[in-house]
């Protein structure tokens, strides 16, 4: 039995709640590489740069999910009143 289908028997055998603890754990570390990742490959130069990087981090840590395409398109429509 592989990693991948050891941790998922585990977490089947959790109470709803642990299940999602084990989630939000889960989206914690992927943030956090995810931010590691980022930091390596972009450092803005500018100080404006450095703040428009910073209230972007800080919007990505509030919202778990950025929003796709389809639905940034959906929200603009839904807030000019063009879908119901």
């Amino acid at each position: 039995m592989n990693r991948e289908q050891v941790l998922l028997d585990k977490w089947r055998s959790l109470p709803v709640e642990k299940q999602q603890e084990v989630l939000d754990l889960v989206e914690q570390f992927y943030r956090q590489n995810l931010d590691i990742d980022r930091e390596n490959i972009y450092q803005p130069k500018t100080e404006m740069g450095k703040k428009l990087w910073q209230i972007r981090s800080q919007a990505l840590a509030k919202q778990p999910k950025l929003l796709t395409w389809d639905e940034v398109e959906a929200e603009i429509s839904d807030r000019r009143g063009e879908r119901e």
